[in-house]
C-alpha cells in the first residue's frame, strides 16, 4: 500500500500508541519522499546554515569550538537590543508547543503575554499541551489536517514520528533558500545556534524547521557534595572500585539513604564509565549498537553488582520513582540528570544552608583515566512550519523564530525569559533578575520550544557556580563521543523501538535483580535484535551509503 493510499481513520487508530502513525493519511499533498530521497547523499549536499555567534555581549567565561557553553557570572547590567524591528505584521500566527507547568492565562489577562505580542507585532496564539500527552496530540493535529502555523515536533532526536520524511516533504516547509549558507544572515539570532544543532533538521535534502538548541554536555553526574563530604567519600572516584566504594559509604538504609536512585542513570553513570558506545558505534558504514557490546554485558555485571550490594534505591526499577526529589532529599546522592538540572536544584534547596552541589567527573572503569563522554543529540525538538504559498508568511514567521531566539543578556530575552520588571521580575541587590508570584505564573508560555537562544551557563547569585559548571565541560567535552546515527532516520526506531526496548529494559532488570540468570543476557539481546535492532541497523546503513550522517 503507498503512503497516499492510508485514510485518516488509519492514522488516527496509531495514535494512540507508541507508534504514532502520523502523516500517512495526508490526501491532497505532493509526492511521497523515499530512501533516495532523505538518503546521505543527498542530505550531505545541503549546505548548513552559516554559523554566526552573537558578540553584542561578551561572557566571563567563553564557549568553544567543541561544544562548551559560555558563563556568565551576573546578568549583564547592559541589555542591547538583538532585533532592530518588531517581527510580525500585526497578523495572527498560530503554534503548538508542549507545555510542563500549568497552563498561563491567555492575553487578555496575561500582561506578559500581551507584552510580547505588542513587541512582536503579532497576534500569537499557542495551542499548550502538556508534554505528556503531546504525542497524542501532534499525532491527531497531523490527522486532522488543520495545521497551526508552526509545530514543534515531539522531543527527541530524530522526533519519534514514524515516516518522518514523508511527513516533512507533504505538510511543512522546506526552508532551504531561507536558511542555507549566508541566507540565515536575514535572521542573526538563528545564525547563533550552533552548527551540530541543525543537522538534526536536515531531511530529504533540505532543512526542514528550525531546531531548539542543547549543548554537547547532554547531561550532568550530580552529586549531593554536602553526603559526601559527611561519610567522607572521594567526589571523584578514579575507578569502578573506588566507585563501589564509595556508594558503600553512602548508603545508609537506616537512615533511608542510598548512593543511586533510578535504574536508567545507574546503567548511564556505569555505561560511561566501560565506554560503550554512544547507542550505536560506526565502523566502515557497518553500525553495531550498544546492547550488542561486550562494554555493555560489563555494564550489566557492575550494575548487578551494585544492586546485590545494597547501594541502588530499593524502588530504582519504577519508572515513577521521583528521583529528583529524593535527591533533594538526601535520599540519594548521585544522579545522572539534564544539565540545566543544575539551575533547579539549587532553585529547590534555596532553603537547606546544609545542601551542596557538585558534579562528578566520569572515570573508566580499570582507572585509566576520564572515560569518553556521551554527547547529547543537540536538540529538544524542532519547529516545523507549515506549507504556504505565500513566502512572506513564511518570512515573518522565520522573523517571529529569530526574535524568540534572542541571545542571553539581550533586551528581547530579558522580557521573553523574566517579563517586565516590577511586574513579573525585580532585581536583586547585584541586578540579578528574580521573577515574583505573578511572573512564575505569566511567563511560562512555551515559547521556548519554538524557538530559544543556545544555553548559557548563569546561576543568579551564585556567580561560583559559572565557574564549576563550565570547568565541568571543559573537562568532559574534549572526551566526547558522538552517537553517529544523529542526522539519520529510521522509520523503526521511531516506530517499534521504544516498545521493543521497554521489553529489553524489564528483562535486564530482572537479571539485575537475580530473578533470571546473568547469561540469559545474551538471549534477551538476540530477542531486541530480531525484533527491531537489525532493521534499525539496516535502515540507518542504507540511509548511510558510504557518507557521513548529516552534512558537517
Amino acid at each position: 500500500m503507498s503512503p497516499a493510499a492510508f485514510t485518516r481513520r488509519q492514522v488516527l487508530a496509531g495514535a494512540g500508541s507508541s507508534a504514532l502513525l502520523v502523516g500517512l493519511g495526508l490526501t491532497g499533498c505532493g509526492g511521497g519522499g523515499n530512501a533516495e530521497q532523505n538518503s546521505a547523499a543527498v542530505n550531505t549536499a545541503v549546505q548548513l546554515p552559516t554559523y554566526t555567534p552573537y558578540t553584542g555581549l561578551t561572557p566571563d567565561l567563553p564557549a568553544t569550538e567543541q561544544g562548551v557553553d559560555a558563563a556568565f557570572r551576573t546578568f549583564p547590567s547592559e541589555n542591547p537590543k538583538s532585533v532592530p524591528e518588531a517581527p510580525g505584521s500585526g497578523a495572527v500566527v498560530t503554534a503548538l508547543a508542549n507545555i510542563y507547568f500549568a497552563v498561563p492565562p491567555g492575553p487578555d489577562s496575561n500582561p506578559y503575554w500581551k507584552g510580547l505580542n505588542e513587541r512582536m507585532n503579532a497576534d500569537l496564539q499557542l495551542q499548550m499541551v502538556s508534554a505528556a500527552d503531546y504525542p497524542q496530540k501532534f499525532a491527531t493535529t497531523i490527522a486532522g489536517n488543520d495545521l497551526p502555523d508552526m509545530v514543534q515536533t515531539p522531543n527527541g532526536s530524530p522526533p519519534p514520528v514514524p515516516n518522518l520524511p514523508q511527513l516533512l516533504e507533504r505538510r511543512f516547509t522546506d526552508l532551504t533558500e531561507y536558511l542555507s549558507g549566508d541566507a540565515i544572515n536575514e535572521y542573526p539570532n538563528l545564525a547563533n545556534i550552533p552548527t551540530r544543532s541543525w543537522r538534526s533538521a536536515i531531511y530529504n535534502g533540505g532543512i526542514y524547521g528550525v531546531p531548539i538548541a542543547r549543548g554537547a554536555i547532554g547531561s550532568y553526574q550530580f552529586i549531593r557534595k554536602d553526603l559526601f563530604d559527611e561519610v567522607g567519600a572521594p567526589t571523584e572516584p578514579k575507578s569502578y572500585e573506588e566507585f563501589l566504594e564509595a556508594c558503600k559509604a553512602l548508603t545508609d538504609p537506616a537512615k533511608r539513604r542510598w548512593a543511586l536512585g533510578i535504574s536508567g542513570q545507574v546503567r548511564n553513570i556505569l555505561g560511561r564509565m566501560n565506554a560503550e558506545p554512544n547507542v550505536w558505534r560506526e565502523e566502515g558504514g557497518q553500525f553495531t549498537h550498544r546492547y550488542e557490546t561486550e562494554e555493555y554485558a560489563q555494564t550489566i555485571r557492575d550494575y548487578k553488582e551494585l544492586w546485590d550490594a545494597g547501594v541502588i534505591h530499593p524502588d530504582a526499577f519504577n519508572p515513577a520513582n521521583p528521583f529528583k526529589q529524593l535527591f533533594n532529599a538526601g535520599t540519594i546522592a548521585i544522579t545522572d540528570d539534564g544539565y540545566p538540572g543544575w539551575n533547579q536544584y539549587i532553585l529547590d534547596n534555596a532553603s537547606n544552608p546544609d545542601f551542596e552541589l557538585a558534579l562528578m567527573p566520569s572515570h573508566l572503569r580499570d582507572g585509566g583515566g576520564l572515560a569518553p563522554w556521551t554527547y547529547g543529540s543537540g536538540v529538544f525538538s524542532i519547529t516545523l512550519l507549515t506549507q504556504t504559498e505565500d513566502p512572506e508568511q513564511i518570512k515573518e514567521r522565520l522573523r517571529i523564530l529569530n526574535y524568540l531566539a534572542a541571545p542571553f543578556g539581550t533586551e528581547e530575552y530579558l522580557y521573553r525569559v523574566y517579563g517586565e520588571e516590577g511586574v513579573d521580575h525585580e532585581k536583586d541587590g547585584e541586578g540579578n533578575p528574580v521573577l515574583t508570584k505573578t511572573g512564575q505564573t505569566n511567563t511560562v508560555l512555551p515559547i521556548r520550544y519554538l524557538s530559544d537562544s543556545p544555553y548559557t551557563i548563569y546561576q543568579p547569585g551564585r556567580p561560583d557556580d559559572a565557574d564549576t559548571q563550565h570547568a565541568y565541560q571543559s573537562l568532559e567535552i574534549p572526551t566526547g563521543q558522538d552517537n553517529p546515527a544523529v542526522g539519520l532516520y529510521s522509520d523503526t526506531a521511531a516506530s517499534e523501538n521504544a516498545t521493543a526496548d521497554k521489553k529489553l529494559t524489564d528483562a535486564v532488570n530482572e537479571i539485575v535483580q537475580g530473578r533470571q540468570p546473568m547469561d540469559s543476557l545474551t538471549a534477551v539481546i538476540d530477542t531486541w535484535r530480531n525484533a527491531v535492532g537489525d532493521k534499525m541497523r539496516q535502515e540507518y546503513q542504507d540511509q548511510l551509503q558510504g557518507g557521513s550522517a548529516a552534512p558537517r
